[in-house]
């Protein structure tokens, strides 16, 4: 998001246990993989209160991350796909 020094972060655990810090809110999820298929579920999300757009791009990046069907390794990022490709770096420290 523009102007934004907060950026969605996806971290998750060997067991599977995702939290997801999106633009505004957080939410916790559960992530199921089989080789190259990905399944991400997600829970309640924070009640923070955001400006109007970031709202919407919690929103939105909830909806993108349902939807994803696959994922793969590109370089130094994960790309997650569904009718939408999202796309995380991996942490380097």
């Amino acid at each position: 998001m523009k102007g934004s020094k907060r950026v969605p972060i996806l971290d998750i655990s060997p067991s599977g246990a995702a939290a997801i810090d999106l633009w505004c809110d957080s939410v916790q999820g559960q992530v199921v993989v089989v080789a190259d298929t990905i399944t991400i579920l997600t829970g309640a999300r924070t009640a923070r209160a955001c400006p109007p757009e970031r709202a919407k791009g919690d929103d939105e990046m909830v909806a993108a991350l349902q939807q994803v069907t696959n994922w793969r390794m590109k370089g130094g990022s994960v790309e997650l796909i569904g009718p939408r490709t999202l796309r995380f770096r991996l942490p380097m420290n």
